[in-house]
């Protein structure tokens, strides 16, 4: 039997709230999935130019926060991809 979107949107939550972490939760209270996934990249967004600033003004902690930037941000943007093909098949599946 295939999952549900219901199913499907709690997977994806659950995913989301392990990639995004603690420091996140404040993106993820409100809208849909697809919201709070996009909300996240634009958080990380805004930390990955923190740091880049932070290189800029040889801070040593600034390589790290934006490497660690660069990996949460390429795993929101996977995750943001799984979100559109999981609503994709949902509104294709209502249509037939």
């Amino acid at each position: 039997m295939a999952p549900s979107h219901d199913q499907s949107n709690q997977s994806l939550r659950l995913l989301l709230m392990g990639i995004a972490g603690p420091s996140y939760q404040g993106a993820l209270q409100e809208g849909d999935v697809g919201e709070q996934i996009e909300r996240c990249i634009s958080w990380v967004k805004a930390e990955a130019s923190e740091a880049a600033s932070l290189i800029e003004s040889c801070v040593p902690h600034g390589k790290p926060m934006l490497a660690q930037a660069q990996q949460r941000l390429t795993a929101l943007e996977s995750l943001q991809m799984l979100e559109q093909v999981v609503t994709q098949y949902f509104c294709t599946s209502e249509r037939n």
